[in-house]
Order: C-alpha cells, then sequence, then structure tokens
C-alpha cells in the first residue's frame, strides 16, 4: 500500500526531483539563449537596414535561423558528453560544431544583453560628446568673434578719443608734433576717420557677429541643459516652445526612444545650421572687414618702405596724420578679423536601438582582436567597458547553464528498463518438480 502511495503522487513530485529540476532549467536556458541570440541576430540585421527593423517574414526567418542553430548546438553538446556510447571521431566533429555554434549564440546573445543593460546609456553618453565637442567649437568661435568686435570697437573709440585729443591739445600724429589745438584740416581729418572706423564697428557688430548671436545662446542654452540634465535659471524668462524643449533635454534619459531620438536629431540639425550660418558669414566678412581695417590703419600709418618714417607721398596732404599708436591698434583688430576659425559641428548618428547592439557587437570583435594584437578601426568610438563586460558574461553564463546541465542530465546512471533484468543480475531458474523427485 505504501508504495503504491507513493506512486500515486509520483506525478506530483517528479518535477521537483533533481532530474525534474534540472529539464525545467535546461528547457528554460534553451529557451533564453534563443531569445537572445536571435533578438541580437535581429538587432544586427535591422541595423543595415533604412527602416531600421525587420519585415514580418524576416523575423520569421531569423527566428527559426537562431532555433536551428540553438538546437543544432544542443545536440552537438549531447553526442560531445554522451561518452562511450558514441564514436570518438562523431565526438569530435561534435565539439567544432558546438564551438561554432557557441560562438554564435555569444556573440549575439551578448548584443541583446548589451543593449538591456547599456544601450540607452551608451546613445547619451556618445550624444553629450558629440554635443560637447559642439560646445567647445561655439565657445571658440563666440570668444574669437567677441574678441574682433571688441578689438574693433577699441580701436573706433581709440580713433575718436584720439580725434578729441588733437582738437583740445594737439600733438597727436607723430608726422606733426607741434600741432596746435583747435579748429583746421589736421583735426577735421581726425574727426572724419574716428566716424569711418565707428561705422565699419557698427556693420561688423550689424551684419556679422549679430546675425548668429541670438542663435548662438539658444543652441548654447540647449548643451548647458544636455549636459547638467538641468535647464539654465534664465529659462523662465524665455518663450514656452525654447523652455519646453530645453525642459525635454534635461529629462532625454527618462524619454520613450522614438521621442528622444527626434530631440537629439533636431539639436544636432539646429546646430548643424548654427555652423553652416557661421562659416558664410566667416567667409564672406572675415577678409572684407579685415581688408577695411588695414586700409584704415594704412592712413594712419608710416611709409610701407620705411616702418619708422612718415610717408613721403603724403606730405603734402594737410590731413596726414601718421598715428602709431592707433595704427597698431587697427592692424590688431584685422588680425583678430582673420583669426576666427570655422565652426565644425561633428556628425551624429543616432545608435540606440539596432545600430547600438551593432556597435557594441563590432566593439567586442575589437576588444578581442586587441587582445591578440590585431589593430581595427570600428564606425564609432566604443569603449569596452565593465557594462559591456557583465552583458559578455551575462551570454556566456547562458551557454554555461546549457553545458552544465546537459553533462549532469546525460551522464546520469539509467535505470533498466521495466520486464528487462540488468546484465550481471538475471533471475535465478527456478528448479523442476523433477529433479527435486529425484534427490
Amino acid at each position: 500500500m505504501r508504495g503504491r502511495g507513493v506512486g500515486r503522487w509520483r506525478w506530483l513530485t517528479a518535477p521537483f526531483s533533481p532530474r525534474g529540476l534540472s529539464g525545467f532549467a535546461l528547457l528554460g536556458f534553451f529557451l533564453l539563449s534563443v531569445l537572445a541570440t536571435g533578438l541580437g541576430f535581429a538587432d544586427l540585421r535591422a541595423a543595415n537596414t533604412d527602416a531600421g527593423q525587420l519585415s514580418v517574414a524576416e523575423l520569421a526567418i531569423t527566428g527559426a535561423t537562431t532555433l536551428f542553430v540553438v538546437s543544432a548546438m544542443v545536440v552537438a553538446l549531447h553526442h560531445l558528453v554522451a561518452g562511450e556510447r558514441t564514436a570518438w571521431w562523431v565526438r569530435g566533429v561534435s565539439f567544432v560544431f558546438y564551438l561554432l555554434f557557441a560562438v554564435w549564440t555569444i556573440g549575439f546573445g551578448y548584443g541583446f544583453f548589451w543593449k538591456e543593460l547599456a544601450g540607452q546609456e551608451f546613445t547619451e553618453r556618445q550624444f553629450e560628446g558629440v554635443i560637447t565637442n559642439l560646445s567647445g567649437s561655439i565657445a571658440r568661435t563666440s570668444a574669437a568673434l567677441e574678441t574682433s568686435e571688441r578689438a574693433t570697437g577699441e580701436a573706433a573709440q581709440l580713433a575718436a578719443q584720439r580725434a578729441e585729443t588733437e582738437a583740445s591739445e594737439g600733438r597727436t600724429c607723430a608726422n606733426h608734433p607741434a600741432s596746435t589745438p583747435g579748429e583746421g584740416p589736421l583735426m577735421r581729418s581726425r574727426f572724419g576717420f574716428a566716424d569711418r572706423a565707428r561705422n565699419l564697428g557698427d556693420e561688423v557688430r550689424a551684419n556679422w557677429i549679430a546675425p548668429v548671436a541670438g542663435q548662438r545662446e539658444r543652441l548654447q542654452r540647449q548643451v548647458d541643459a544636455l549636459v547638467k540634465r538641468a535647464p539654465p535659471a534664465a529659462s523662465l524668462k524665455l518663450d514656452a516652445s525654447e523652455r519646453a524643449m530645453l525642459e525635454k533635454l534635461a529629462a532625454a534619459s527618462r524619454l520613450p526612444s522614438a521621442e528622444r531620438r527626434t530631440l537629439f536629431t533636431s539639436v544636432h540639425e539646429e546646430a548643424r545650421v548654427f555652423a553652416s550660418t557661421a562659416n558664410d558669414l566667416r567667409t564672406l566678412h572675415a577678409g572684407a572687414f579685415a581688408d577695411r581695417l588695414a586700409q584704415l590703419a594704412a592712413e594712419v600709418g608710416p611709409d610701407p618702405a620705411r616702418p619708422g618714417s612718415p610717408d613721403p607721398s603724403r606730405t603734402g596732404d594737410p590731413g596726414y596724420c601718421w598715428d602709431v599708436v592707433l595704427n597698431e591698434k587697427l592692424l590688431a583688430a584685422a588680425a583678430q578679423l582673420r583669426a576666427v576659425d570655422s565652426v565644425a559641428a561633428p556628425e551624429f548618428d543616432f545608435l540606440e536601438g539596432p545600430k547600438a547592439t551593432r556597435a557594441a557587437f563590432f566593439g567586442l570583435i575589437e576588444w578581442l582582436a586587441g587582445m591578440f594584437g590585431i589593430e581595427m578601426e570600428g564606425e564609432t568610438d566604443f569603449v569596452f567597458d565593465d557594462k559591456a563586460f557583465l552583458a559578455l558574461f551575462a551570454s556566456i553564463a547562458v551557454d554555461l547553464g546549457i553545458v552544465f546541465l546537459t553533462i549532469v542530465r546525460d551522464t546520469r546512471p539509467r535505470r533498466p528498463r521495466s520486464g528487462k533484468a540488468a546484465e550481471g543480475q538475471g533471475q535465478p531458474t527456478p528448479p523442476r518438480l523433477s529433479t527435486i523427485l529425484e534427490r
């Protein structure tokens, strides 16, 4: 009765036996391997499409391929650990194909696990790097424009001050050391020169610097909101649309992928527009304004052939004034205008999703190649960091789980089938009645 009772509840206790639990765990690892490998493989294929996603038919082919590969890996592993029941050459072939299929599953499984662990962070870090580089370029351009504006303004201001000094005190010209204050050709020339210098400074500010000033400030606020993860303190004074964009940039890590893609792309496009506008204005105005400043400097400059002497060709001009200080100031302002560099907008490719998986996959290949001293250049500056290593470990752990459970299940001693005696343990033949009676 006791044995019959145990058999009655065997359907309930069998799943919790070591063999039942090992079978359940093996099935779980098998399904996890199929899922991770399939999704990683699908992402790698989708990254090469314009839409960034596969059709239903392509997904079905990818899923079937993954199922066949993982199943073949498990079959090869079974033959590998089968022991004496399998010929040695079959085990050798099984080992080769197991390694091939295991590399397949580990590689694509790594891509899946990495995307889940660090895909979004990688995209944000990449965009922050791009936007930080752009911020540096904007800052350099801003500094150069401000220096040029200041140098031009200071030259115009100095010209006005020198004209005032000539009118009140005289003796501001090196070629007229004894000039007297008051009305005269020299004083009128000085004030006319100061007006031209001031007008030129106004043109530089209105035609070159002002058109990009507002756009530059707006882009700088966007960069600060993204990098510092908080809208600028002055954002309350801005219009509602820009304030909403700054708030989105500050909370970019919490936005859905599609919305984050749109946001990053729009900011990068605005940066490209700014760079294009700034470069066009630089090409149009830098040389022209610098030449005009140089011409002004020549009007109050020395003899071109002998820098330490007045220009002999203008000795008969009563308005000619050789002003060493103003000449050097104007030449310095011209050099500042020519020194303004072009703005470089770094390229940006939104790598979240399938493209991030592809970047991680080729980053793994570069890392493995680097271990053997092979130099490879990837598409992106992917760094194999601690999260990438953790994703690789997770992918390897899935395959190790399959290996361990397969070995445990295939090397367990097997019970003899019912109705058949085990070798060397046959039942004794009962004696016949005739032999007993003969004794």
